[in-house]
């Protein structure tokens, strides 16, 4: 499929030659990992889910994650921060309804045990379902910051406000923010940016972080932006 940028130059989109592709690279490529300066590392252990996450930002704009799933070594994932967005998604979801119901579980049958003269063994069971569901949204609540791809909602990394202290967090996304800055300010204007930023995002395809039908999609966003 062609779509026509202007009346005498076409991008076809099938196709892994994209105008100036060769040219507009250069200086782009991830640096050889000797060459890597690395200035600041994060890391962020998950003992629910037996995980553990290195990250590493170096050179400036790129992002190394690093994770251990139950000893195993998951496959390194290098990003260049100059394809994300600015702004992080902060997603929460503290499971406020599990809450709600164990809140109830304990006022009610009270109130009524108050009330009533009763054994208070009855009590035993809407207690103990209210525990359950309070360690049930204990162990399944969720904060964290998403990462997604320059113009698509494509996560391509998280951050988990939960596995580490308030102020180390804010500190690496500050980090991440000033990264995504220095790079995107080498950023050229317009549609000179789409060969690069289509290459950043098959290369992330190619290496497993994001699928090759968001790749897809990301590429669609790009050319009909």
């Amino acid at each position: 499929m062609n779509v026509a940028m202007e009346q005498t130059d076409t991008i076809n989109l099938d196709s892994r030659s994209l105008p100036s592709f060769d040219m507009q690279r250069d200086g782009w490529d991830i640096p050889p990992r000797d060459e890597w300066r690395i200035q600041d590392k994060f890391r962020q252990t998950n003992v629910r889910a037996k995980t553990s996450t290195l990250f590493r930002r170096f050179n400036g704009h790129y992002l190394s994650v690093s994770t251990h799933r139950r000893k195993k070594e998951l496959p390194e994932q290098v990003i260049d921060l100059t394809f994300v967005e600015p702004e992080a998604r902060e997603v929460m979801d503290y499971r406020l309804r599990l809450w709600f119901a164990a809140f109830c579980l304990l006022t009610i049958p009270a109130a009524i045990y108050s009330l009533v003269p009763a054994s208070a063994l009855w009590l035993v069971a809407p207690v103990a379902i209210a525990l359950t569901l309070m360690v049930m949204a204990l162990r399944w609540r969720k904060h964290c910051f998403e990462f997604v791809a320059l113009n698509s909602e494509t996560v391509l990394f998280r951050v988990d406000a939960l596995s580490s202290d308030e102020a180390r967090v804010a500190a690496f996304l500050d980090a991440l923010a000033n990264g995504i800055r220095q790079g995107q300010e080498q950023l050229p204007e317009g549609r000179e940016r789409i060969p690069l930023a289509v290459a950043e995002m098959r290369r992330l395809s190619e290496r497993g972080v994001i699928s090759k039908e968001q790749y897809e999609t990301i590429k669609h966003k790009w050319f009909f932006r």
